[in-house]
Formats: structure tokens, C-alpha cells, sequence
């Protein structure tokens, strides 16, 4: 590390998801891995019978969004308003 270099309060480099420093078109994949974070979120409060297969599921969505980000985003949307409807609040950590 040179002489004035500053880093970031997570150890790496200035910038992060809140969008600063962020190169353009970016902001889709940071919010992309946001949403993937919350659906997981929202998938451990379920109920273990509903839960594994939903959770099995989910791993699909982050295949397709490895595949296709678009058209799998637009999977995690709907995957996140069934989830919604089956969990009224998710955990806090």
C-alpha cells in the first residue's frame, strides 16, 4: 500500500454498496446481490417444511442469475413476493 492510500471501513478499497465510487452499471449487480441476500434472509424465517425447498429453490434463481442477471432478477423478484406473502417479518442479525 502507497503512502496515501485510504481504505475502507470494511478493509478494502473507498466505495461499496452504497454506490459511491461504483463504476457505471454496477449499481444493478450491487443491488442484484442485495436482493439475493434478503431472499435468503427471508427464507431462514420460514418454516423447516417450507423452508428446504424453498431454500433449494432459491439456489436455482442464483444459478440462472449466474447464466442470464437479467431474466434471473426478474425470477428473484417474483421468488421474493411469494416469500413475502409466507413470512411477515424476517430476522434480524
Amino acid at each position: 500500500m502507497a503512502a496515501g492510500d485510504t481504505v475502507g471501513p470494511d478493509g478494502g478499497a473507498p466505495g461499496g454498496p452504497d454506490g459511491s465510487d461504483v463504476p457505471p452499471g454496477a449499481e444493478f449487480y450491487l443491488d442484484l446481490a442485495r436482493r439475493l441476500r434478503e431472499a435468503h434472509r427471508r427464507a431462514e424465517a420460514l418454516p423447516e417444511g417450507v423452508r428446504i425447498p424453498v431454500i433449494r429453490r432459491l439456489l436455482t434463481v442464483t444459478e440462472a442469475v449466474k447464466r442470464d442477471p437479467v431474466r434471473g432478477s426478474e425470477r428473484l423478484d417474483r421468488m421474493l413476493e411469494e416469500i413475502s406473502a409466507q413470512v411477515d417479518e424476517p430476522p434480524t442479525r
